[in-house]
């Protein structure tokens, strides 16, 4: 028996009246609550299934890639803020301005 053991033995409930059997009860679930009508939601405009860099055209991948190679490179450039050196701003209206999709 350890000195710890010893010491709780001689210890009273933390809970008065209460009982190994009354602690090992489970709690009356807790209602839940739920909504009488459902609610109903305007389906969004979607234009094509998908669009991602992958379905994009190549013109805008490219733009997209020359922007990203220059702030990555320059030490001007810092596209969180949206500071640009003047090569930086051009390539980032060119990326901003290409179409990504192609509209028939």
């Amino acid at each position: 028996m350890s000195l710890l053991s010893g010491l709780l033995d001689h210890m009273p409930p933390a809970i008065a009246d209460a009982d190994s059997t009354n602690l090992r009860r489970r709690p009356e679930p807790r209602p839940r609550l739920v909504l009488a009508n459902p609610v109903e939601r305007t389906p969004r405009l979607i234009i094509s299934p998908h669009v991602s860099a992958a379905t994009a055209t190549p013109e805008w991948r490219h733009a997209r890639d020359e922007y990203l190679n220059h702030i990555m490179a320059c030490r001007s450039c810092h596209a969180p803020n949206g500071r640009h050196c003047t090569a930086g701003a051009h390539l980032r209206a060119s990326y901003d301005n290409t179409p990504m999709e192609a509209h028939p």
